[in-house]
């Protein structure tokens, strides 16, 4: 018995002394320039498991720590490991400074000075968000393979993109939803689109998207969809420099034969058209014409061999001192290429009875360049002022050609060949400063100039007829030949004053003023041949492609051929919008759980637009407004995981400068006839949504978000018979809805190993205006999915300190959705759901080198879309392509 007693007591003591020894550490881990806490950075202790996640202020605690002294390793994504040896009796509270750690060039980061590239950082930002946004980070964008803006929005919740880029916002179509780039907004190229194509924003020079699908009052007020911000990246850490370099190809289109229209030049260079030919009376034109050649370029069509498809990227970032100030630079260029090839698609319209007018196949070939650079300046001085300027260039060409053989309406056996080409160009500048007046004050500015175009130059199209064994030119109306030179260019000037006034622990009132104004010019001109005296031999399929041989400047000399240009005044217009904006915004906290985020904006709004009537009479339409836009914003906190969030909202939605002037516009030959309303006014938009959000360890999370949309005076497109051609014109509706429900996961089964997925249920519903063709009056909105998923898997395990696998199957489902409306008793032409699967590896070798692997479209399923024929019940298919799938090889090396 006293054996056992000594024993424990023996224990008991070396148990005592043991816990004697354990202490605990508090701190706070930081960036080491900008001292912003840095949120979900890992602090363990060496040698053991024993590690915590620092909280939403970037603070950590770890009790029971053995010993004397430990040591503890902090890490941190896109920052350098520290480790930090710290001895019992520490007092006061760490403060660890990490400095980030630039090594790729595709993970740069630029932010307002804090690093917001990392998926951990992105969702800490969204918990604490005074509204609710999603985004994705550089990071994220990267380990998935998103390449672009446009792919990268696409896996936001509700989210999708139809034709022509056109993104689709909780079932509202483009004029429901604004871009800014940094805040500022940014122009749009696209005379039909209201958003500039995102496709123009390559991954490398994106720190992060933001979307907001609910209002606050500091931001224009003509959204309902949603509000997608583009953050460019900056420097904000150690000196880098970088090169990535990839190439790849898709598998229906490497090696494969491709064709090419003839072109002046590469796609480096924008053709134009000599304006002397534009100002010319018609008269001289036309003497001219007959004795000079007027355009670098013929008919003819080159055949080659696909090449494989190359991308590269360099960068550099560099800190500078002066007299204890930082000056920081941050420059990127890229530049890449992509060719697609798609075989045997098809194309048919039906009459009502189900009857097929039109039935075309056709063979495409393109070819596209994407050049983009960034360039970044800050300077920060007396620790309370930042200045930063930042300029963006992106240029997106493409050209494509398509052989198109089929029927029309008169059975015509016709064979087209045409050669379209389109370059989207962006510039933006913009100059901005924070500057802090003590804790309680503060001041921010920013202007942004922006100049986009949207030249289309040299569309060609040249038609052939089959009559039996012979193939002649098609000459029906000697519009068939002819050539066509667009171009659009838009600016916009934006300034920006806000003031911020912090009272209470963490109430925040601010106020501020924007004014933002918008300039358009568009001009198209139109070449026709008359090829009624031309009737060579055309001895096969193959003088197709070198129609040169008898479509020359001899025959257009000898009168055999003659050219025309249209010119009218329809064809070209301008306008503009002019914004003065002045709100007021509150973050109150009532109580410490409860976030009121409240405003009211008031906008006066100035829109033009100077045209011609078909006649050639000048006409100007104006429509002006002004208005109040209140925004309320709650989120309950029940504890730091779980909260709730509400808001509402009164909205604008303002009709484009085409919609609201009533001339016959038409962008290019073939695309379709647009005539506006000059009874167009604006529409109005109430909104409610009601979001539950979870945030747990590791990343974990877990939303559930139920929306409501009264749309009042909504702008709907119509179509009208006008001659036995369909002319696309726009309403106001009575009014629609639009209603859903979107869930969002994310889970780390094992570590190492996420899962993560969204869904999205809509239901949309518009009620017509009486005067068009179309069959439905009632209908979901066009563009419109009852369904959205995309999920993904990923695995990053860390094979040492530096070592990394990442791999990454991505998956995404479009669901049905409207691609144009039915009219003359048809049903509405739909696309069938579109299942995507890409997968991206990478492994990184060291700090210098890592190599990538990406596989896009791996399902390879053909995108089909089909009309319903009332009167029989059938839903025939009218549209049928597949664009392959293809991969990527990339390596990046830094120094």
């Amino acid at each position: 018995m006293i054996k056992t007693n000594k024993m424990f007591l023996t224990a008991s003591a070396m148990i005592l002394s043991v816990s004697a020894q354990a202490f605990t550490l508090k701190g706070v881990v930081v960036d080491n320039s900008t001292k912003e806490p840095l949120i979900g950075a890992t602090v363990q202790v060496g040698g053991t498991t024993t590690g915590v996640i620092t909280d939403i202020d970037g603070r950590f605690e770890i009790k029971d720590i053995k010993g004397k002294t430990c040591t503890l390793i902090v890490q941190y994504v896109s920052y350098k490991t520290q480790e930090i040896v710290v001895e019992k009796g520490q007092k006061d509270d760490l403060v660890i400074a990490l400095a980030p750690d630039n090594q790729q060039l595709d993970e740069v980061t630029v932010v307002a000075k804090k690093n917001l590239e990392n998926e951990r950082s992105l969702m800490m930002e969204r918990q604490k968000s005074s509204v609710a946004i999603e985004n994705i980070g550089a990071k994220e964008m990267s380990t998935k393979g998103i390449s672009n803006v446009e792919e990268g929005v696409k896996k936001i919740t509700g989210v999708s993109v139809a034709s022509a880029g056109q993104i689709i916002v909780r079932g509202l179509g483009d004029r429901y939803s604004t871009t800014t780039l940094n805040g500022l907004p940014i122009a749009s190229p696209n005379p039909d689109h209201k958003l500039i194509p995102l496709d123009l924003f390559p991954s490398s020079t994106v720190k992060n998207i933001t979307v907001s699908k609910v209002y606050e009052a500091n931001s224009f007020a003509d959204y309902s969809g949603a509000h997608i911000d583009i953050g460019t990246k900056e420097q904000t850490g150690e000196d880098f420099f970088s090169l990535s370099f990839n190439t790849g190809g898709k598998f229906n289109t490497l090696g494969k034969d491709t064709y090419q229209m003839d072109r002046d030049g590469t796609l480096f260079k924008t053709p134009s058209l000599d304006n002397k030919l534009r100002d010319m009376s018609l008269v001289d034109f036309e003497e001219y014409a007959g004795k000079n050649q007027l355009f670098n370029t013929s008919f003819d069509v080159s055949r080659s061999k696909s090449l494989p498809e190359f991308g590269g990227n360099v960068g550099f970032g560099k800190n500078f001192d002066i007299n204890g100030n930082t000056l920081s630079l941050l420059a990127s260029m890229g530049v890449s290429n992509e060719q697609q090839t798609m075989l045997d698609a098809s194309v048919r319209t039906l009459e009502a009875t189900g009857t097929t007018l039109n039935d075309f196949s056709y063979d495409s070939y393109s070819s596209e360049l994407k050049i983009a650079g960034l360039g970044s300046l800050g300077y920060s001085f007396r620790k309370q002022d930042q200045l930063n300027y930042t300029f963006f260039y992106a240029r997106n060409a493409i050209d494509n050609y398509m052989l198109r053989e089929g029927y029309d309406y008169e059975d015509h056996n016709l064979i087209g060949s045409n050669n379209v080409t389109h370059v989207y160009t962006l510039q933006n500048h913009q100059l901005g400063g924070k500057h802090f007046f003590g804790d309680k004050w503060s001041m921010n500015w920013s202007g942004s100039y922006s100049k986009t175009s949207s030249d289309e130059p040299d569309r060609r199209q040249i038609m052939f007829i089959r009559e039996g064994s012979e193939i002649n030119l098609f000459k029906l109306n000697r519009q068939e030949t002819m050539r066509y030179f667009g171009v659009l260019d838009e600016k916009e000037w934006v300034g920006n004053l806000s003031g911020d006034y912090k009272f209470g622990n963490q109430n925040k009132l601010q106020a501020g003023f924007t004014y933002k104004d918008k300039t358009r010019d568009y001009s198209s001109t139109r070449f026709y041949y008359n090829l009624n005296k031309l009737n060579p031999v055309i001895g096969g399929e193959e003088d197709i492609y070198t129609p040169s041989g008898f479509l020359n400047q001899e025959a257009i000399e000898s009168g055999l051929v003659s050219i025309s240009r249209s010119q009218q005044p329809k064809d070209s217009y301008t306008a503009g919008n002019k914004i003065y904006a002045g709100y007021i915004l509150a973050d109150i906290y009532p109580v410490e759980a409860l976030l009121v985020n409240v405003g009211v904006r008031y906008e006066s709004s100035k829109q033009w637009v100077n045209y011609a009537e078909d006649g050639g009479k000048l006409q100007r339409r104006d429509l002006n407004s002004n208005d109040l836009f209140p925004a309320m914003n709650l989120r309950y906190q029940l504890d730091k995981r779980n909260s709730f969030r509400f808001s509402f909202s009164r909205t604008v939605t303002r009709p484009s400068f085409i919609e609201m002037a009533p001339f016959l516009y038409q962008e290019s030959y073939g695309s379709a006839q647009i005539r506006g309303n000059a009874d167009l006014k604006n529409g109005y938009n109430y909104n409610l949504d009601l979001r539950y959000e979870f945030f747990g360890e590791n990343g974990d999370m877990f939303s559930a978000t139920a929306y409501y949309k009264h749309l009042e005076d909504p702008i709907e497109q119509i179509q009208q018979l006008s001659g036995g051609a369909t002319i696309h014109s726009f309403q106001n509706a009575n009014n629609g809805m639009a209603a859903g429900l979107e869930v969002e996961f994310r889970k780390e089964l094992i570590r190492d190993l996420r899962l993560g997925a969204n869904a999205s249920f809509m239901y949309t519903d518009v009620k017509l205006p009486e005067g068009g063709a179309y069959t439905n009056t009632q209908r979901a909105l066009q563009g419109a999915s009852p369904y959205l998923v995309n999920a993904d898997i990923t695995y990053t395990p860390r094979l040492d300190d530096v070592k990394q696998l990442s791999a990454a199957l991505v998956y995404n489902l479009q669901g049905p959705r409207i691609q144009s409306v039915g009219i003359s008793g048809l049903g509405d032409v739909k696309q069938q759901p579109v299942h995507t699967m890409n997968f991206v590896g990478s492994f990184k070798f060291n700090e210098k080198v890592s190599l990538k692997l990406q596989i896009n479209d791996l399902l390879n399923q053909p995108v089909i879309f089909k009309q319903e024929v009332p009167s029989t019940g059938e839903k025939v298919e009218v549209e049928r392509f597949k664009r392959g799938s293809s991969f990527e090889i990339g390596v990046t090396y830094n120094l």
